[in-house]
């Protein structure tokens, strides 16, 4: 299985999104199996994941790396939730939007809690 993480590059990002719009069709007829986008907190629209025209399973970021406090297993669901527009339930996996590495242990383990019960929340939905 072959997969591509896209990053955002929040701090030099601004309001303009094309990036997305040049190379996930691209990446959709790819031979990768998924692609990684990161949605909490940042400011990469959902409607991104149409872009992959249902051909690729979406590692959905649902955790924001860059704060030290863990969501709520409500906001991550309705990321889950947002995402399930755009793209079937089948398709998603969600996860963080990038390494925690430079997190705290804690806040770390907080987070991946906080992911684990807003999938929960999500599948016992479907």
């Amino acid at each position: 299985m072959a997969s591509r993480q896209t990053c955002s590059g929040r701090p030099r990002s601004g309001d303009v999104w094309d990036q997305y719009e040049a190379i996930l069709p691209a990446l959709s007829e790819s031979d990768i199996d998924q692609v990684s986008l990161e949605f909490a907190g940042s400011r990469v629209p959902l409607e991104v994941i149409k872009l992959l025209d249902g051909k690729k399973d979406v590692l959905v970021g649902a955790i924001d790396v860059t704060t030290l406090t863990a969501e709520a297993p409500e906001e991550v669901a309705k990321v889950i939730r947002d995402a399930m527009e755009f793209t079937s339930p089948e398709r998603i996996f969600p996860c963080t939007n990038c390494g925690m590495v430079p997190l705290p242990r804690e806040v770390s383990q907080g987070k991946l809690k906080a992911l684990g019960a807003g999938a929960a929340l999500v599948r016992a939905e479907l």
